[in-house]
């Protein structure tokens, strides 16, 4: 087994019974972190074969405290090309979007994932990748199963708020 670090953000602040719940579902190797609003969050150091199976055992646990749910999986995902450049932290907004362009380059940088009026927004996880593989930048690697984990636990919230998750999960193959 492998141990996997990452980080599990909820719908809100945890009360103290709440937190006990949590500790008591099996999520001692978990620890409540945030302060401000909109970022409380579990960072959570969990054995398993492998990441997804790691992140889907913090959810299920999550999901035995009524009012608590998982919102999203590590920092986030989903990227402009000037949030991209900050997390690089050695290109600059003006670089990527030469590469986006295919101005500059190998070509082949990877496709917005959203792509709304004037402003495109992608996977951070391909993003890094791609400079890392095509551009032999030194930054780390981001694990593509936190943005699947991730993906699919937003897609969860709004089946959720829709009051569609028998639909949904249908439409994705589970019964």
């Amino acid at each position: 087994m492998t141990t996997w670090n990452f980080r599990v953000i909820l719908n809100r602040e945890p009360t103290d019974e709440e937190i006990i719940a949590l500790y008591d579902a099996g999520l001692d190797d978990c620890s409540v972190a945030g302060g401000r609003e909109g970022d409380m969050h579990l960072m959570c150091t969990r054995e398993a074969d492998n990441l997804l199976d790691a992140i889907a055992s913090v959810l299920i646990e999550v999901r035995t405290v009524p009012g608590l749910w998982a919102v999203g999986v590590g920092q986030g995902d989903g990227v402009t090309l000037g949030d991209a450049a900050r997390r690089h932290g050695g290109r600059t907004q003006a670089s990527l979007r030469q590469l986006a362009s295919g101005q500059r380059g190998p070509g082949g940088f990877p496709r917005p994932v959203i792509e709304a009026d004037n402003i495109s927004i992608y996977s951070w996880a391909e993003v890094s990748d791609w400079l890392r593989v095509k551009m032999g930048d030194d930054i780390p690697a981001v694990p593509r199963d936190i943005a699947l984990a991730d993906a699919a636990v937003k897609l969860a919230c709004r089946a959720r708020a829709a009051h569609q998750e028998t639909r949904v999960r249908h439409l994705v193959g589970v019964a």
